[in-house]
């Protein structure tokens, strides 16, 4: 079926000036209007030639591309696509069938994108052979869902754990607590028969019950928080001061170990955050460095903003971590301490990603340990960009 133009260029010796310019106006207009709905598109659209020049951009192309569909229409695709990953994997594939993959890149921001590659078969008698398009490079962002699904797939995983342990936990929390009664009851008893060698060794016997026996609870509460579905009571706080708050709190825990803190924060916007989980992140964290350092040391607090997400640093001067320890830190159970239930950055890590945002730790050995964390800046709790895990 022929087009409205390829018909025009068939009659356009019979028509007059008048029909010229009206018939030229509604192409305009169409065109125009196709290129308006080209440019609302959140995935870029790029139209390459023969020799492998970009003959037409949406502006979407900025996005992933880091220029401008002005700068890259009449230039070779490779100049223009920065990002090595991506140039690398375009230009070698072959442009004659349809492909579609995957690419992560770090120009102009970490993504991870969704390449497809359509050839162009049907040839327009208008364009010139030498700007004719021969295939469309489709770019998506996938970043948001690639993250879902990760999100999901650690769900899944904990959801058969969940309903293991609510029934672990009410089996183990009733004979526990008994035994916490009576390791109290049996304290009381001891005291007031008197100081002996038996009574002094019963008491010795006794706290380590005791104490094992409330390390066992915390363990188990540490497990409930780890693993159950996490519920977001969202509302617009500056980070800045619930990182003053969590201070405050642990004022003086921090100052009895002999550790100084510095506090770098940027006065950056508010962003919909729950104020008590995220609480609960920064202890943990803090906590985790604190220990780190037994014999004292700095802990220096950084919060920067770049206009579309936060990023918190603490980082320590303690004793770090090595490497072989260091790819284990968020795995279930997994720690270094004598004391600990290693599931501490575990609950860290699922409540970031149920803020959409993410935590990183760097560490070395002797050097200390560098703990960031990035938080989307949120103005309204948009069910997709807040899941509620």
């Amino acid at each position: 079926m022929k087009t409205r133009n390829q018909k025009l260029l068939n009659y356009i010796d019979k028509l007059n000036r008048g029909q010229l310019e009206r018939n030229l106006r509604n192409t305009v207009k169409e065109n125009s209007f196709l290129r308006d709905i080209l440019d609302t598109m959140t995935e870029s659209v790029v139209a390459v030639d023969k020799n492998e020049k970009i003959v037409y951009a949406n502006s979407s192309v900025y996005d992933f591309t880091g220029i401008s569909a002005e700068e890259a229409v009449g230039n070779p695709l490779s100049k223009c696509l920065r990002d090595e990953s991506l140039r690398t994997v375009v230009v070698d594939v072959s442009h004659n069938t349809y492909i579609s993959f995957e690419v992560n890149v770090k120009y102009p921001r970490v993504l991870t994108l969704m390449v497809q590659i359509i050839p162009l078969s049907a040839q327009s008698k208008i364009i010139s052979k030498e700007e004719q398009p021969v295939y469309l490079l489709l770019l998506r962002d996938i970043s948001h869902e690639k993250n879902l699904l990760k999100i999901k797939a650690r769900e899944s995983r904990l959801e058969s754990v969940r309903l293991l342990t609510a029934g672990v936990a009410h089996e183990i929390g009733n004979p526990l607590s008994a035994i916490i009664l009576h390791s109290q009851l049996m304290d009381r008893m001891l005291k007031q028969a008197g100081k002996n060698r038996e009574t002094d060794e019963l008491d010795r016997i006794n706290h380590v019950i005791h104490e094992e026996s409330l390390r066992l609870k915390r363990i188990i509460s540490d497990f409930l928080n780890a693993v159950r579905p996490l519920s977001l009571t969202l509302k617009k706080r500056k980070i800045s001061d619930i990182i003053e708050e969590t201070f405050e709190l642990m004022y003086s825990e921090l100052s009895d170990k002999g550790i100084a803190v510095i506090k770098d924060l940027e006065d950056v916007p508010e962003t919909l955050v729950d104020s008590d989980q995220f609480r609960g992140v920064l202890i943990n964290i803090i906590k985790n460095a604190a220990d780190s350092m037994p014999d004292g040391g700095t802990l220096k607090a950084v919060l920067k903003s770049d206009g579309d997400s936060l990023k918190i640093t603490f980082k320590d001067d303690g004793e770090g971590i090595d490497k072989e320890h260091l790819k284990h830190v968020f795995e279930p159970f997994y720690t270094t301490k004598a004391d600990g239930s290693g599931l501490g950055l575990l609950l860290v890590q699922r409540i970031l990603n149920a803020h959409e945002g993410s935590v990183k730790v760097k560490s070395l050995p002797g050097k200390g340990t560098t703990v960031i964390l990035e938080l989307p800046i949120r103005l309204n709790a948009v069910k997709k960009s807040l899941p509620l895990l």
